[in-house]
């Protein structure tokens, strides 16, 4: 798969996108792409604390230009069919659009089956069927359906190998699933999948668990009453949702984050927003807007912006930080203008085209705990950058007195913003970010969590509203300097 890849990457200047969905880390294809923005790998694994090859830790991310396109979520063992599926909805669909692939590539191992003999997951045929739909979704949605889906490991050989790489072969083809299995092949194998079975014992005994616990299957779908419960359902569930939180964290950009939200609490400011919101919509009273200058031309700004507005305006062409294509941005936009905790303020020529934009939005699950925490991200066109508007933007934005109860920070990551097209190196852009920001009142703190302490170029500079209560203020910069939910992992 590595070597297709790189064929890929010689032949075209197609960016690909590696899935690896066997229960063993993807750690070859990994390290062959590890500094390389152009493939950006995702693996669902077993966490490598118990499986081998005792890779694929969270902060993994990638190296040099390839930092943060090497994504891995470790699972804890005996993960069941919904929490997996949790995982991949919270975490694919928006790394997916953000990195806004040519080529999709699958490796379906079904080892993750809970009758494989090797490994601790505990799947059944419908968390499978789940990957392998997932992946014609995101081919079908981002990359014009070219999709290469390979097999990979499985070794309940006669129960669980034929059924799963058969949904493939369906779901690529098209083809509907019968609900039973071929009499004549049931009839072929059965026989061998009796002899041995007569060796799993062995086995069970090694790994905790029998590979063939039941008859041989007469159907593509497994029947419920053959997987009971985890007894440690809820503990697995949790931590795997912990594990998420700081996949999203570290790899998921902020405007990313907030237009595929993972579940979450109302924020307490909520009603704030809400009134801030009613006081903006054109059917109450206008929005609040001002008009900016610009050696390009006149520009509108525009706070809370209904998604009614954002559906009327229409990208520039260079608005693609984020996702990559001006079509998604908007489609960003429009999610997040949606959110009933988020607050969008667009800057757009009289003729409708959004040029730049700043997101007021909720702290993600890493902050987990701390009040009225919200996270500001910013974006400018290319085509319309050095003319002012990023720092009178970000003015128009934050001038609300009621921000004067929050505590506003934003975190300027290298391989997050769109570096590349500037021309400058990842320290001239940490201090253009660091006077941005300085422009209104943010200052830059020490911290430790995990993105910017691994990498100096980033930074992380927040403000503290002038009604914050000195506890929550406090709350806040002790978790500046520890890492509570990567302990958790």
């Amino acid at each position: 798969m590595a070597i297709a890849i790189a064929h890929v990457l010689q032949a075209s200047e197609a960016k690909v996108l590696y899935i690896d969905f066997d229960a063993h880390h993807g750690d070859g294809v990994q390290r062959a792409f590890y500094d390389d923005p152009r493939v950006m790998t995702i693996s669902l694994h077993e966490t490598g604390r118990y499986l081998f090859p005792g890779t694929g830790d969270v902060l993994e991310t990638g190296s040099g230009s390839g930092r943060g396109f090497a994504v891995n979520v470790p699972l804890e063992p005996f993960t069941e069919d919904d929490s997996y599926i949790e995982m991949m909805e919270s975490l694919l669909l928006p790394l997916v659009a953000s990195f806004s692939p040519d080529v999709i590539v699958t490796q379906h191992g079904c080892d993750t089956h809970a009758w494989d003999p090797l490994t601790h997951l505990s799947l059944t045929m419908r968390g499978i069927r789940a990957q392998i739909k997932m992946a014609r979704r995101l081919a079908d949605a981002y990359s014009q359906g070219r999709w290469v889906a390979v097999g990979g490991g499985g070794y309940a050989l006669y129960r669980v190998v034929p059924r799963a790489w058969s949904m493939v072969w369906a779901e690529m083809t098209g083809q509907e699933l019968p609900e039973m299995l071929p009499e004549p092949w049931v009839e072929r194998w059965r026989p061998i999948w009796l002899a041995v079975r007569e060796d799993d014992e062995a086995a069970q005994s090694v790994m905790g668990k029998s590979s063939m616990p039941h008859d041989f299957p007469l159907t593509f779908m497994d029947s419920v009453e053959h997987f009971p419960a985890q007894p440690r359902r809820m503990s697995i569930s949790s931590t795997n949702r912990h594990t998420a939180a700081l996949v999203r964290h570290l790899v998921i950009p902020p405007s990313v984050r907030q237009a595929f939200p993972a579940g979450r609490h109302r924020s307490p400011l909520a009603g704030l927003f809400d009134l801030l919101h009613l006081n903006r919509d054109p059917t109450t009273s206008p929005s609040r807007s001002r008009s900016l200058e610009t050696p390009r031309g006149p520009l509108l700004l525009r706070d809370f912006c209904p998604a009614s507005l954002v559906e009327r305006l229409r990208p520039d062409p260079g608005l693609r930080t984020f996702a990559r294509l001006p079509e998604r941005e908007h489609q960003l936009l429009l999610d997040i203008a949606r959110s009933p905790d988020c607050a969008l303020t667009l800057a757009h020529t009289p003729l409708g085209a959004i040029v730049g934009q700043v997101t007021i939005a909720p702290a993600d699950e890493w902050w987990e705990g701390i009040e009225n925490l919200y996270e500001v991200a910013i974006e400018v066109s290319s085509d319309w950058r050095g003319a002012g508007i990023a720092r009178n933007m970000l003015a128009f934005a934050l001038e609300l007195d009621a921000l004067e109860d929050m505590i506003l920070f934003a975190i300027g990551l290298s391989w997050h913003w769109d570096t590349e097209s500037l021309g400058i190196s990842v320290y001239r852009y940490r201090e253009l970010i660091s006077r941005l920001f300085g422009s209104q009142g943010f200052i830059e703190y020490p911290t430790t969590e995990p993105n910017v302490s691994m990498e100096p170029s980033n930074v992380l500079l927040a403000r503290i509203g002038k009604r914050v209560d000195k506890r929550t203020a406090n709350q806040f910069l002790s978790r500046l300097l520890s890492s509570p939910n990567l302990a958790r992992i």
